[in-house]
C-alpha cells in the first residue's frame, strides 16, 4: 500500500475560521441532543457515530472533555446491545457498535482482555451461512463486515472473519467473458425499483454495490488475508467494472446500475459518494494504491480527474451530508487532493465545502442549522433534523474537522474513503 503523505488543513483564512466556527456549533449542539433524538446502536444514525466524532474531536483538541463526551455515548450504546436484538449490518447492527469501540478504545489484542472477542466469535459463526442468502454491500452486507474486520486485525478472530468474507464474495460472484461481477438479487433491489427489476440488477456503487466489493478485496489484499483469492476476485471485478466505462457522450462515466446483459438501466443524477461518477472513481483510485497497481491508479487517477471536472452544478445537491450531500463530496476530493497533491481535486475540495456552509446551512434550524432531504419508507420525501453520520450532521461536523486540521482521518475507513495501513507499511 502507497502511505499517504502527511495530512493538512484544507481551509485557510476566512474559509477555515468559518468552518471551525460552525465546527463548534454542531459539537455543542450533538453533546447536548436529547436521548430521544438519537438510536443507540446506529452507527450510521446514532450515538456509536458520535461516539466516533467525539473521539476525533478529542483526538484532535487533546480534550478531556470531547473524551468523555465519547466514551459516554460508546457507554450507552454498549448497554443497549444487552437489550436489543440486533443484526450484523456494519451501519445498524452490532457489528458497527463494535466497529466504533475499536476505533475509539483500540482495546487489547489479548483475546481474554478483549471485550469484542465475543462479537468477532458471533460475526465469524453468521459467516459460515452457505449459500449466502442475504446482501452482499457495505450498508448491511458482507462489505460492512469486512470493514469491522479489517478494523479488528490483526486479532485472530477477525482474520478468520475476513477470511470467511472473501470466500463467500467468491461463491457470489458470477463469471463473465469481461470478468466477475456481483449480482443484487431482485428482493435486495431498492424498493422504488422493484417492480422494474425483477430479475435483479448488478449496482454499481460503493455503498450497495461493485465498487464496495472492490474496495474490502483491495483491503484484505493489503492486509495479506486471503490474499490469494481475493487478488483472484479483484483481478476479475476491475476487468469487467472498467469495462462498464460508458461513452463520452453519455450521462455519467458509468451507470448507477446495470442489467443481465449489462446494459445500463439507470445513471446517477447527482455527484455523491454512495452512487455516481466521484464516489466509484475515488474507490478505484482508493483500491488501486491499496494493492501498489500503478497503472490501475493512473487510470482511477484520470477518472477522478474527469468527475471533478464534469460533476460539478451543486443545484442536484440537496443537503450537506456524507453520504450523498456537500460534506461527503468535500470531504472526498479533500482526501484525494492530500494523497495527490492535484490542484483540481483542492479547487473541487473547496468548492463542495464553501456550498456547504453557505447554501446549506441555515441558521435557525435543523441541528446548528442542516436539514437533511430524506426518503421516506412508503414513498415521498421531507426534510429532518437528522444527528446521524452517514447523512447529517455528525458526518458534516466530521468533515469539517477533517478539513481545518492537521490530523489524517481514520473515521472515513468505515466508508471505505481510506483503508487501514498493513503493518508492513509503518514507520
Amino acid at each position: 500500500m502507497r502511505r499517504t503523505p502527511p495530512w493538512k488543513p484544507l481551509l485557510h483564512g476566512v474559509e477555515h475560521d468559518m468552518a471551525v466556527e460552525v465546527l463548534a456549533m454542531l459539537a455543542d449542539a450533538l453533546s447536548h441532543l436529547p436521548a430521544h433524538a438519537s438510536s443507540r446502536t446506529s452507527l450510521a444514525r446514532g450515538d456509536p457515530g458520535r461516539a466516533v466524532l467525539f473521539d476525533s474531536l478529542a483526538r484532535v483538541h487533546d480534550d478531556a472533555r470531547w473524551r468523555a463526551t465519547s466514551e459516554a455515548l460508546l457507554e450507552r450504546a454498549s448497554d443497549a446491545l444487552a437489550e436489543e436484538t440486533l443484526g450484523p449490518d456494519l451501519y445498524d447492527g452490532f457489528t458497527g457498535v463494535a466497529w466504533a469501540v475499536q476505533h475509539v478504545r483500540r482495546p487489547s489484542e489479548s483475546p481474554d482482555e478483549d471485550p469484542l472477542t465475543e462479537i468477532d466469535a458471533a460475526l465469524e459463526d453468521f459467516l459460515q451461512t452457505r449459500p449466502w442468502p442475504h446482501r452482499y454491500d457495505l450498508v448491511s452486507g458482507l462489505v460492512g463486515m469486512g470493514v469491522h474486520a479489517l478494523e479488528r486485525l490483526p486479532r485472530e478472530g477477525a482474520r478468520r472473519c475476513l477470511e470467511a468474507v472473501v470466500a463467500r464474495l467468491g461463491e457470489l460472484a458470477e463469471r463473465t467473458p469481461e470478468g466477475f461481477r456481483w449480482k443484487t438479487q431482485a428482493a435486495h433491489v431498492a424498493a422504488r425499483l422493484q417492480g422494474e427489476h425483477l430479475d435483479g440488477e448488478f449496482n454499481l456503487g460503493v455503498a450497495h454495490g461493485v465498487a464496495g466489493v472492490l474496495l474490502v478485496l483491495g483491503g484484505a489484499v493489503a492486509a495479506g488475508v486471503a490474499a490469494e483469492s481475493a487478488r483472484e476476485w479483484l483481478q476479475g471485478g476491475w476487468t469487467w467494472f472498467m469495462a462498464r466505462r460508458a461513452a463520452d457522450s453519455a450521462p455519467a462515466l458509468f451507470p448507477t446500475r446495470v442489467g443481465a446483459r449489462d446494459e445500463p438501466l439507470t445513471w446517477p443524477r447527482r455527484p455523491a459518494w454512495c452512487y455516481g461518477d466521484p464516489g466509484v472513481a475515488f474507490g478505484l483510485h482508493t483500491v488501486a494504491r491499496a494493492v501498489g497497481n500503478p497503472e490501475w491508479e493512473a487510470r482511477a487517477l484520470t477518472l477522478c480527474l474527469e468527475a471533478a471536472g464534469r460533476w460539478r452544478d451543486a443545484a442536484f445537491v440537496h443537503d450537506g451530508g456524507l453520504c450523498h450531500g456537500s460534506a461527503g463530496l468535500g470531504h472526498l476530493y479533500n482526501r484525494l487532493f492530500q494523497t495527490t497533491g492535484e490542484p483540481a481535486f483542492e479547487a473541487a475540495a473547496r468548492h463542495w465545502f464553501r456550498h456547504l456552509l453557505s447554501v446549506h446551512r441555515q441558521p435557525g434550524l435543523g441541528v446548528a442549522g442542516f436539514r437533511v432531504l430524506e426518503r421516506f419508507d412508503g414513498g415521498g420525501e421531507g426534510w429532518t433534523d437528522n444527528p446521524g453520520l452517514l447523512s447529517g450532521a455528525t458526518g458534516i461536523a466530521l468533515a469539517l474537522l477533517a478539513a481545518t486540521s492537521s490530523v489524517e482521518p481514520t473515521w472515513d475507513r468505515l466508508l471505505l474513503m481510506s483503508l487501514r495501513p498493513s503493518p508492513l507499511d509503518s514507520p
